[in-house]
């Protein structure tokens, strides 16, 4: 492992933490809010939040060699995927909470999928 690559995986190491928070915010919402998940399945799915965003960030930071940092050029990348969580967790609620047709994940799927690849065009 090169030098650069290390850099990479200790700097979202420590954005992690921030990733980990937004689990914690996310999963505590629907969790309290529905009987049908418990406590500690909402703490491993923040832990697997957090991981999961980990690996995305220290990936497209390797594959891009964009830096993922605010008032950057790649700012709106790092605002695309943090965004992106957050309304995850939005949809989530909607199905999981207020009982809304799962097809709202898949639209949200499809719309990342798109604003992905519009990002990755204007590039």
């Amino acid at each position: 492992m090169n030098v650069e690559a290390r850099r990479v995986i200790r700097e979202e190491a420590w954005r992690s933490a921030a990733w980990l928070v937004l689990g914690f915010l996310g999963w505590s919402l629907i969790v309290t809010s529905t009987p049908q998940i418990a406590a500690s399945t909402g703490f491993l799915l923040a832990l697997l939040t957090a991981v999961v965003l980990t690996l995305v960030t220290i990936s497209v930071r390797l594959y891009t060699g964009l830096e993922l940092k605010a008032e950057t050029e790649s700012s709106q990348l790092l605002t695309y995927i943090g965004g992106s969580a957050v309304v995850g967790f939005v949809f989530l609620y909607l199905i999981i909470v207020q009982g809304r047709t799962p097809w709202l994940f898949v639209a949200y799927l499809a719309a990342l999928v798109i604003g992905g690849l519009l990002w990755w065009n204007t590039q």
